[in-house]
């Protein structure tokens, strides 16, 4: 290369705020001082990564987290700052939370946070999502804020829900006879890190073991006949979950005939899912199905459902509960029957619910409740590619479609963690460009 020839300038990036997540902030800091006014407080101390996520609207601090807490929000009725340390105070303030109003006040790292935190509380009356001997605990309060989602939680959970979903699928739609489960369980992972989404919970059943155990995780087991894939996982700090079930060759009649059912009870779930309807009376309508057709044992070897948003479960679907769906807030059903476990996120609002984890791609079952009909998984049944048949069904794939690449995952784009645009782009902060998904891409 010449001396003087110059190479082309590097895109330069800029922090850029994002008038969205600042007026999310802004909205939840006036529910925070209704707490403190209805407490009698004077400050609020948020230290559990939970809570902080839902206040900032979605910065990640669980890898800022060690055993113990090193970073903490303390929030008065006009002010808002992180207490924290040197070595995580630029990450915070740079990729984390940047132009969203905060305050710092820090320690170097090797300087005990206990003492930070009291001294901000010293004197003050301070509530706090975790016990500490200088203010009173009020993890049940400070929880109840984070329901129900805002308009920015509702738009990132339909986007992080098409994540994962497409994870799910596209490792499904990739199964073949002999893989292991843990092979399975970390192209799940594979295809969600890549993209910037955590997994948190991944299972892998091969062949009906989730009969005897619902909720396994995976093993070096191989996959002979089916496999129920199934993940929840954790972006902004909120979480989404789907299930599928896919078969190599034909279905088995044990796993056809659980399957027929399943749907029954998944279908009702979804549908009674409704604004202002307490738990304890949608498990009502799910329980008489189970009764109906005789398999009132099932629902007791397994949870049913739960209320997600910025933990895995805000609220578990038991029976006489009292607690109200509350529009919009997303519901997790995932019931089961014998070998048949399915699952899918739902988004309840004021007048209708939302299916959340569907790409249009996955075969689909339609059942009717109370004369409407309600969208609910089939199951996928790939060829074997070892004898190379392929059994003919009302309930799969189409087989150009299976064998298509339509869940290709050789993709660059991601969804930006921080807050950052290139100068000479005007896009917004999360758009990808073309280039990098395919015309099926979850992000479409």
């Amino acid at each position: 290369m010449c001396p003087t020839e110059r190479q082309p300038d590097s895109p330069r990036r800029l922090l850029v705020q994002d008038a969205a997540r600042r007026a999310d902030v802004d909205h939840k800091q006036q529910l925070v001082a209704g707490l403190i006014a209805q407490g009698k407080a004077e400050a609020v101390l948020l230290q559990d990564p939970v809570n902080i996520a839902w206040f900032t609207a979605g910065a990640d601090l669980f890898r800022c987290t060690t055993d113990t807490s090193r970073t903490s929000i303390f929030v008065t009725p006009e002010a808002r700052l992180f207490a924290t340390n040197a070595v995580d105070s630029a990450q915070i303030f740079e990729r984390e939370a940047f132009g969203l109003g905060f305050q710092l006040k820090q320690r170097e790292w090797f300087q005990p946070h206990g003492e930070l935190i009291a001294d901000l509380c010293r004197g003050r009356r301070v509530l706090t999502d975790v016990p500490i001997p200088e203010a009173l605990a009020a993890p049940d309060r400070i929880a109840s804020l984070r329901q129900p989602l805002t308009e920015l939680d509702v738009s990132r959970l339909r986007q992080l829900a098409r994540v994962v979903t497409y994870a799910v699928e596209a490792t499904a739609a990739r199964v073949r006879r002999g893989m292991k489960e843990s092979e399975i369980a970390g192209e799940v992972s594979h295809r969600l890190i890549k993209r910037t989404v955590t997994p948190v919970r991944i299972q892998v059943c091969a062949d009906g073991r989730n009969e005897r155990f619902r909720h396994w995780m995976y093993s070096e087991d191989r996959v002979q006949k089916y496999v129920v894939v199934s993940c929840m996982a954790r972006r902004w700090g909120l979480h989404a979950a789907v299930s599928r079930t896919v078969c190599v060759g034909s279905v088995p009649e044990e796993l056809a005939a659980a399957w027929n059912n399943v749907v029954l009870m998944h279908a009702t779930g979804q549908f009674f899912s409704r604004s202002g309807s307490e738990l304890g009376d949608v498990w009502k309508k799910v329980h008489r199905i189970y009764e109906k057709f005789g398999l009132d044992s099932e629902w007791q070897k397994s949870d049913q459902a739960d209320v997600i948003g910025f933990t895995p479960n805000e609220c578990q679907m038991v029976p006489e509960s009292t607690v109200p769906l509350q529009a919009p807030t997303a519901v997790y059903w995932h019931p089961s029957v014998g070998p048949a476990m399915t699952g899918d996120t739902v988004l309840v609002q004021e007048h209708s619910v939302e299916l959340l984890t569907t790409r249009g791609l996955w075969p689909v079952m339609t059942v009717q409740v109370k004369g409407q009909p309600v969208p609910c998984p089939g199951i996928l049944r790939l060829k074997d590619r070892q004898s190379d048949e392929f059994q003919n069904g009302t309930e799969r794939m189409d087989e150009t479609a299976a064998d298509a690449d339509l869940f290709d995952e050789h993709t660059d784009s991601r969804v930006e963690s921080v807050w950052e645009l290139d100068l000479a782009s005007q896009r917004s902060v999360l758009e990808d460009d073309d280039s990098g998904w395919p015309d099926e891409s979850v992000f479409r």
